[in-house]
């Protein structure tokens, strides 16, 4: 899963997939809402387990993933991968950790931040830290941490300058851009005050950085990629430890038996982690890593979706599937600057004339059962699973295979099918001729671009598929240098013409404005070129909004700018498709029991590592 929107701890990924890849990301949007802060309840309660007890097993679990990080810095815009996050999660907890559930829960934290309104325009937000929380060299973990990650993050950054830049390596600063102060008044208590109210507060310091071995944001860029400072492996304060790499094969990490321990309440053990350590062997090839699982060579996985997981691994009576409907979704984005797709009526005829219950039939159902809405995804700040969701796009009419209402719009837009051929064509602009790309290698996805292409030809609309094998699809296509400067130009600089639609997923988490910088005017992680100052201002009214119902309520006014035509009839420049869960399956023979794994930006599948209980 490649996370290419080069975006920090509060923003959303965009997931790659490739040969055997996972999802574009995409929001980081990854991956969440900010109006239910309790989780899912765990597996039950169940007392402590420590490795090596009777209860637990006293073997590695093996996980089979097909994509192998470049490095460990997640912030290095160079890198920026799911499994680099999945990772670190498991070795560097947070203020706020993420549920299955796509909610925050405390996590370091003692109770949830008080927020104060200072009454001057400015909030307050504090926080005590739990008691007894130390790292893994023996060091206690408190204020000091936090606050001096704040310090690598902020360091260098001028919010006044016209590029504000900053030392550290992070793709955005959402959120700390608004810190006016923060300190620590003991051990275990700190604050932060912003210039406003900033409803992604919980998302603020979703790693806490070992900043007692790497003090500054120099020492954090030369350590974080190896994970290692002067030879020594960076100290952990999660329930993994840092191991051994065998770049191109395996990653190791071990048991960490000073644990603080979790308070998930996707968790029954609160203990040490039950087994010894965990082995990641990279995978690419997809049939590769079913005959792992098949011959007892891989424990999960946790990648993905591809079309041979159907047959190989959702039927097969050894394996639960135990996937989540987190906050990764695939849609189709439109480039504005395209001479078709500038015009609104042309963008709303392929909204009405994609059906979206096609799609889920005939290839998520299949893989996740009735996790997800048979109708697919009509919105992209909220979730079809969570309470504040509301079908924007479907309600418009749209993803319904409304083939009619297609031609008639595109009859009053001027296209007419003049020479029989069955693509309509326009006096100026030409044949309605259109490219989309994604990852190239990834059958789910091709053949997803097959059914809509056959879906929007009744309309008349030719697409032809442009691919690019794996990763190098975003920086060949979207997120190509100059499709960025023509995005980000408003089409006067770079090229406008090396794409026309997109097909990824985005990653988000709990907290809906993550994925404003996707469709922010000028933002380097929008692709489409969309650019409209009324959205611009709403998403800093949303984000103002104190009162937790208020708040999703003008989410949701701020999702109809961007995926029906919006109040100013401009808009639809995003086709949501489906929730794209990543396929997550366990093998019952060689487990006795599996974790909950949260599919957002700031979870995966080692964040609830300890609950895993091998067999023997």
């Amino acid at each position: 899963m490649r996370t290419l929107a080069l975006l920090g701890a509060v923003a959303m990924f965009a997931a790659a997939c490739g040969s055997g890849d996972e999802t574009g990301e995409a929001e980081t949007p990854d991956e969440t809402d900010e109006t239910t802060d309790e989780g899912t309840e765990g597996e039950g309660e169940g007392d402590e387990q420590a490795a090596g007890d009777a209860s637990c097993g006293t073997t590695d679990l093996v996980w089979a993933h097909e994509q192998e990080p470049p490095d460990m810095h997640l912030d290095d815009p160079n890198n920026n991968l799911s499994i680099t996050s999945w990772i670190r999660q498991s070795m560097w907890e947070g203020l706020y950790g993420v549920t299955a559930a796509t909610t925050f829960f405390p996590e370091l934290l003692a109770g949830e931040m008080e927020v104060t309104d200072n009454g001057d325009g400015t909030f307050t937000y504090a926080g005590t830290l739990r008691d007894g929380l130390t790292w893994s060299d023996g060091t206690a973990l408190t204020t000091e941490q936090v606050i001096g990650t704040i310090d690598i993050i902020l360091e260098g950054y001028d919010a006044e300058a016209e590029e504000p830049g900053g030392t550290y390596l992070i793709g955005s600063r959402l959120g700390y851009d608004q810190i006016t102060e923060y300190s620590a008044s003991s051990d275990t208590e700190f604050s932060f005050t912003t210039e406003g109210f900033f409803a992604g507060y919980k998302a603020l310091v979703s790693e806490v950085f070992p900043t007692h071995v790497v003090a500054d944001a120099e020492a954090a860029n030369t350590a974080f990629p190896e994970f290692e400072a002067d030879g020594s492996a960076l100290p952990s304060s999660g329930p993994m430890l840092w191991g051994e790499w065998n770049r191109g094969t395996s990653m190791s990490l071990t048991t960490n038996d000073s644990y603080h321990g979790s308070v998930s309440p996707d968790v029954s053990n609160d203990g040490v982690a039950c087994v010894t350590g965990v082995q990641i062997n990279f995978v690419a090839d997809t049939d590769t890593q079913i005959n792992a699982l098949t011959a007892g060579e891989a424990d999960i996985i946790f990648t993905q979706p591809q079309l041979q997981f159907e047959t190989g691994v959702a039927d097969n009576p050894s394996f639960t599937v135990a996937s989540e409907a987190g906050p990764v979704f695939e849609h189709w984005g439109l480039n504005v600057y395209n001479d078709h797709l500038a015009d609104p009526l042309v963008r709303e005829a392929l909204a009405l004339a994609m059906n979206k219950a096609e799609v889920m039939t005939g290839l998520y159902t299949p893989l996740f059962g009735d996790i997800l809405p048979e109708e697919g995804l009509g919105n992209v700040y909220w979730m079809s699973n969570q309470p504040d969701y509301v079908n924007n796009a479907g309600n418009a009419g749209y993803g319904q295979g409304d083939v009619d209402g297609a031609i008639a719009n595109l009859e009053e837009a001027g296209y007419a099918d003049g020479d029989g051929d069955g693509v309509v064509e326009h006096p100026e602009r030409g044949p309605l001729s259109l490219r989309v790309g994604t990852t190239g290698g990834n059958g789910l996805r091709e053949v997803q671009q097959e059914l809509l292409q056959t879906q929007f030809a009744a309309a008349g609309i030719e697409i032809t598929i442009d691919n690019v094998d794996g990763g190098a699809y975003f920086s060949e296509r979207p997120f190509a240098p100059a499709a960025v400067e023509c995005s980000t130009s408003g089409g006067t600089d770079g090229d406008c013409t090396i794409w026309d639609i997109t097909q990824f997923a985005w990653v988000g988490g709990p907290w809906p404005g993550s994925g404003h910088s996707a469709y922010l005017s000028g933002s380097g992680n929008n692709p489409y070129g969309y650019a409209n100052p009324d959205f611009d201002a709403k998403a800093a009214e949303c984000d103002a909004i104190v009162d937790d119902a208020e708040r999703a309520t003008c989410y949701n006014e701020l999702d109809a700018f961007v995926t029906t035509l919006g109040p100013d009839g401009n808009g639809l420049i995003t086709l949501p498709l489906t929730q794209k869960p990543s396929f997550y399956a366990y093998s019952n023979e060689r487990l006795v029991g599996a974790a909950v794994s949260p599919d957002a930006n700031s979870a995966g599948p080692l964040v609830n590592v300890v609950d895993y209980q091998p067999a023997g």
